[in-house]
């Protein structure tokens, strides 16, 4: 793996972007619902596909299961910001990246310190009660026991995350659009190019190159410029430093 000719790309790029997959957030220690082994240990635990119990419709109909879900696998693997995510705040720091996009609902690269994130499926950081607009953080969440109510008008609180059934914000989407269309680098991390977060977002790059870190193989993984197949945690920190 020739990590020198990818530390002399990123030292060499102007305006770096980054796609942060699903396998960032899990080897941060966040749940992954959608892997084989934890869909089925939910689907025998609760009776339900984790699809099904994250859906809007569960939200609204059985809010208590939902609620009960939401405690036990959501919020119990918030994980921990690693060592990639230090590297890209520091590339950040340094005006080499300037847009971090991700689907993930951790808030993971705002927690290191990055600041430009955008957050397209929304964070668990931030609740709201759809009836009143009083914000509430994640520890009042944590504390809440069964449905988390608001304490002005007694409605249940909405994890302002986007579930299955819902689509993306409008202007989440342009925002994420215009940063990929400025960019020379496009660093997609922790995904195939086949996955969601990645092949809605390439079409709008108009760049040099697409450097692909992800430790997994994928038959898409051609359509990368560069391709690193190691987890982002172990590549990042040893070309950017």
């Amino acid at each position: 793996m020739d990590l020198k000719h990818l530390e002399d790309v990123i030292r060499n790029s102007g305006h770096i972007v980054c796609l942060m997959g699903v396998g960032v957030s899990e080897d941060c220690g966040c749940l992954n619902y959608r892997s084989g082994d934890n869909a089925y240990a939910i689907e025998t635990k609760y009776g339900y596909s984790p699809e099904e119990i994250y859906s809007t419709g569960f939200y609204n109909t059985r809010t208590k299961d939902f609620f009960t879900f939401y405690h036990n696998e959501v919020l119990a693997k918030l994980g921990e910001p690693g060592p990639e995510l230090a590297t890209l705040k520091k590339m950040e720091d340094d005006r080499k990246l300037y847009a971090i996009i991700t689907r993930e609902i951790y808030g993971l690269a705002s927690r290191a310190g990055c600041r430009n994130v955008i957050a397209l499926h929304g964070s668990v950081y931030d609740n709201k009660c759809p009836h009143c607009g009083t914000r509430y953080d994640i520890d009042f969440m944590l504390r809440s026991k069964g449905i988390p109510l608001c304490t002005k008008c007694g409605q249940p609180i909405r994890p302002q995350i986007v579930l299955t059934g819902e689509m993306i914000d409008n202007q989440l989407m342009t925002q994420a659009a215009n940063e990929i269309s400025k960019a020379d680098t496009l660093l997609v991390l922790g995904c195939s190019m086949h996955s969601l977060l990645a092949s809605t977002c390439v079409k709008y790059f108009e760049g040099e190159r697409i450097v692909l870190i992800n430790d997994r193989e994928n038959y898409s993984d051609s359509i990368a410029d560069m391709v690193y197949h190691a987890r982002p945690r172990d590549v990042l920190p040893e070309v950017y430093h």
